[in-house]
């Protein structure tokens, strides 16, 4: 790949700012959009994006509300909404046509539904029917139409659907060592936090098909011991399956992102 100046949104948050490692790391120049840091960018001002994006040659927009918690659905839904397209429009006017979009797993519904709506298949991959009641769901859902909208104007547009970013440690902690009910309605499932990153990066490569993507980026394991069959026999016995699970197997296929940005996920918790 080429080297680029990188427009990085949220780039002082957890994925943000690893995604700014990474691509510096590969010879990349990176330009961050943060509202911290010595040069903050607000962006729902969509005059201050556009001061920032100068000079970019592409966009990861990773910046956003992280989870639906403490804070009113009104703000959530304007937040999210509004800093996505004002960094889509802006790089759009700017002649910017690559672009990456943090979409999210929790876009199918089970993971903040304030009533249980279960899971009826898996392994979940993207076409497994969103059925989301929650506001957070929605916000990924029009995140990722706009995506739409913006390939179907020429922009390379890839919608990245992380499942619950993580570092090993924190794998452990809140999966691995919390009761296996609390994590029923995710799964059990995560991405490593360098592996999501690297997703970002990837997705930055020229293609000569699939100018739109949504993909599913997950960890190939669950976060954890036991066989997956026997979670969810024992968690979620109505779900159906439709594929080998041997083992810990994840729940969640990214075999499309193999396909499309070559990304399979390369390392596992239980590494040392």
């Amino acid at each position: 790949m080429r080297q680029m100046r990188i427009w990085v949104s949220g780039a002082r948050g957890k994925l943000g700012a690893e995604v700014c490692r990474q691509a510096i790391a590969a010879g990349h120049q990176v330009i961050e959009a943060d509202l911290t840091g010595p040069d903050p960018v607000d962006l729902m001002d969509p005059e201050a994006v556009a001061r920032s994006l100068d000079g970019a040659d592409a966009i990861v927009h990773c910046a956003g509300i992280a989870s639906p918690e403490n804070i009113e659905p009104v703000r959530l839904f304007e937040i999210n909404t509004i800093t996505t397209f004002n960094a889509l429009e802006e790089a759009w006017k700017l002649g910017i046509r690559t672009a990456v979009l943090a979409s999210s797993g929790s876009i199918y519904g089970t993971a903040w539904s304030p009533e249980e709506i279960g899971t009826p298949d898996v392994p979940i991959d993207e076409d497994t029917e969103l059925r989301y009641v929650d506001p957070y769901a929605l916000t990924k859902d029009v995140l990722e139409r706009m995506g739409q909208s913006y390939a179907r104007r020429g922009v390379q547009l890839t919608a990245l659907r992380f499942h619950w970013i993580l570092t090993r440690d924190e794998v452990r902690r809140y999966i691995a060592e919390a009761p296996p009910e609390d994590n029923r309605r995710n799964l059990w499932g995560y991405v490593d936090l360098a592996e999501a990153a690297r997703a970002c990066v990837l997705s930055l490569q020229p293609r000569t098909h699939n100018p739109y993507a949504t993909l599913v980026i997950a960890a190939e394991d669950t976060g954890r011991h036991e066989p997956t069959t026997d979670l969810l026999a024992l968690h979620s016995p109505r779900t159906r399956i439709h594929a080998d699970l041997d083992g810990t197997a994840s729940l969640f296929s990214s075999s499309r992102a193999a396909e499309v940005i070559n990304w399979t996920h390369q390392s596992t918790w239980r590494d040392q």
